[in-house]
């Protein structure tokens, strides 16, 4: 059977405020295509379907509108059974709210586990029809089974909190993941002899265990302890499965040598560190105990860019910036290098991107970085408070942030006497 692995859509995810749901949605429209024409059993989402538990609802309403167009697909799948998908939840999703409609889905061939409570669990272990879903291909016989492991709140699973020290921890947490992936596997291989079993998981997994992701795995927030305990190895998962389907890093890469355990990586940028042209999704084929995974290049709709450099640097990379034809205006945030802060600075970027005729990037965030300068702030002399006029206090003021010798650019300066003379006197 033919699986299509992917995770991490954060549908509703905004980009310093700026909605993305027109290139989500030509990402679902891309992986309806990709679907039909590789003949794909089913499609797998390993977490993180949704940027917040509080997505805006029309985010909602693209991924109904995808699974309800998902379970009328035309044409054959490669096994020559009826296609399906299975969909579990991340960190960033709300497990009740995705659980909510499961029932109804499940008429789609779409099976939905949100979250892995105490009730769930002991009844995933006990049932297949809880977590482990069979996937039936030719002649209705089960052709593969799907351990659909949520992200797993670690406390819920029993692991030693943090009464215990940092070793027992981590020896805990590995135990608890490693024999909730045990069981599952023990389970299918009782319910469904000889078929192949796929595991998914939403959770921080390096190929050595302890590691601490880097900046560009865009790890979007600690998990399972990462940042004190370090990442969980590949050993957690049991050699039964086939295949394991991993969410939250970003970054789409293989875990272990024999690339069993892969991350598919986000297909849509959700930060500026993510390459756009390394989006993809993973078709993955099992044949017993047989499994070739192959790449597919998510088209990218629009970039994220962030550029940083003194402002000529800016200025100029703003202008000469380039993307793919087809592709919409970039989305850009800028970091710029000050020797003294420049009150034009956000004007003077916008119209640096408003030249460039080529592709029209949308400037979203201007900051600017001034360098202090000099030692320490020599201090004023102590009057009287009411001989310190205010243009002496915005001058110390003004020092104190940006070394003793800075001083007001003067149309700044022009500004703070207007607004003096417009302030009320006393009395007024």
């Amino acid at each position: 059977m033919r699986i299509l692995h992917t995770s991490d859509w954060h549908l509703g995810h905004a980009f310093f405020e700026r909605p993305r749901l027109d290139e989500q949605a030509f990402f679902l429209d891309w992986l309806l295509e990709a679907m039909q024409a590789h003949a794909v059993d089913a499609l797998v989402v390993a977490g993180d379907v949704f940027d917040s538990p509080t997505s805006p609802n029309e985010a909602f309403e693209l991924y109904y509108r995808f699974l309800a167009r998902l379970s009328s697909l035309d044409g054959p799948t490669r096994s020559g059974g009826p296609r399906a998908a299975v969909v579990v939840g991340g960190n960033h999703d709300s497990p009740g709210r995705l659980d909510a409609p499961r029932h109804v889905l499940s008429a789609l061939e779409t099976h939905v586990v949100g979250g892995y409570d105490p009730a769930r669990a002991e009844a995933a272990l006990s049932r297949p029809e809880g977590v482990l879903v069979p996937l039936a291909g030719a002649g209705g016989q089960v052709g593969l089974v799907v351990a659909a492991v949520p992200f797993l709140n670690d406390w819920r699973i029993g692991v030693r909190g943090f009464d215990a020290d940092p070793g027992e921890q981590r020896a805990s947490m590995h135990a608890r993941f490693r024999e909730v992936y045990a069981r599952l596997a023990d389970q299918a291989a009782q319910a469904f002899p000889g078929v192949p079993v796929v595991a998914t998981g939403h959770l921080t997994c390096l190929a050595r265990e302890g590691d601490q992701p880097t900046e560009a795995d865009g790890v979007p927030a600690e998990i399972n302890r990462v940042g004190t305990l370090g990442a969980m190895g590949p050993s957690i998962f049991d050699p039964r499965y086939a295949y394991v389907a991993l969410g939250h890093i970003h970054r789409g890469f293989q875990v272990d040598a024999g690339g069993r355990v892969r991350y598919s990586g986000t297909p849509v940028q959700v930060g500026s560190v993510e390459p756009p042209e390394h989006r993809r999704v993973l078709l993955v084929d099992v044949d017993g105990a047989r499994v070739e995974v192959t790449p597919l290049a998510v088209p990218c709709r629009r970039r994220l860019k962030a550029l940083s450099g003194s402002l000529d640097e800016v200025r100029a990379e703003l202008t000469a910036l380039t993307v793919p034809e087809g592709e919409l205006p970039p989305y850009v945030s800028v970091r710029v290098g000050l020797s003294s802060p420049e009150p034009r600075l956000v004007e003077l970027v916008r119209q640096a991107a408003a030249a460039n005729r080529a592709c029209a990037p949308v400037v979203l965030e201007v900051q600017g970085l001034v360098a202090r300068r000099g030692g320490a702030v020599s201090p004023l002399p102590a009057p009287e408070a009411t001989q310190v006029t205010p243009e002496a206090a915005f001058r110390f003021a003004w020092q104190a942030r940006y070394g003793r010798d800075a001083s007001p650019p003067d149309a700044l300066l022009a500004k703070f006497r207007w607004l003096l003379e417009q302030a009320p006197r006393d009395g007024a």
